[in-house]
């Protein structure tokens, strides 16, 4: 299966992650994680939590927090952090496509570069929309489908072998899917050509 494959994959990348991502992810992310980090409030969920890249930049604004990934490997990679950090979070092993929370958990749900790699995006969204609060709010970091042809071509060229290798899907427009699913978008930035988006989101309208 499909998801079996995945959580294989990251388990076994888990205790390499960090350097594998390293100075290539500063250059394409820049300052996007510490502002991930400082939208998120309240009961916050964070969705493909990893090796917990995003933890060092949670601030008071949590008030609890919960995340979860397919891997467990790299879950164990995220409770060392959290430790490190004396960040108390409640982590967990679940399937983002069949979240086990009850409707309206949280108030704030939230999710960087995984949406790219999760099988289904559209249940992972729906699922997000699901357990968040009406008047909550869904944080996005993600890598897309530029809107730059050259870029777009060399990412369509390339996305076979990175799905082959890490299951990545560097051909999705993720924020095109989010605004066919009816979410409310508040603010949207981009880097690089409109690779990387950070775009803070609210459920659709009732």
């Amino acid at each position: 299966m499909i998801n079996d494959r995945i959580q294989a994959i990251y388990d076994k990348r888990a205790a390499t992650y960090d350097r594998s991502v390293g100075f290539g992810e500063k250059i394409a992310v820049g300052d996007f994680r510490a502002k991930f980090g400082a939208a998120l409030r309240g009961q916050t969920l964070e969705i493909a939590v990893g090796s917990g890249l995003n933890l060092p930049y949670y601030t008071s604004a949590v008030t609890t927090s919960i995340g979860i990934d397919f891997s467990a490997g790299m879950l164990a990679v995220a409770r060392e952090r959290a430790n490190t950090l004396g960040l108390d979070i409640d982590l967990r092993q679940m399937d983002a496509q069949a979240l086990d929370f009850p409707d309206s958990s949280f108030d704030t749900v939230a999710i960087s570069l995984a949406l790219c790699t999760i099988p289904d995006p559209t249940a992972a969204l729906r699922e997000m929309v699901r357990v968040c609060r009406t008047d909550g709010q869904i944080v996005l970091l993600e890598h897309v489908l530029s809107p730059n042809w050259p870029v777009a071509l060399l990412e369509r060229l390339v996305s076979p072998l990175q799905e082959r290798l890490i299951g990545c899907h560097l051909n999705r427009d993720t924020i095109e899917l989010v605004r066919r699913e009816g979410l409310r978008i508040q603010s949207e930035e981009r880097r690089l050509a409109g690779v990387f988006r950070l775009v803070i989101a609210h459920p659709p309208a009732l």
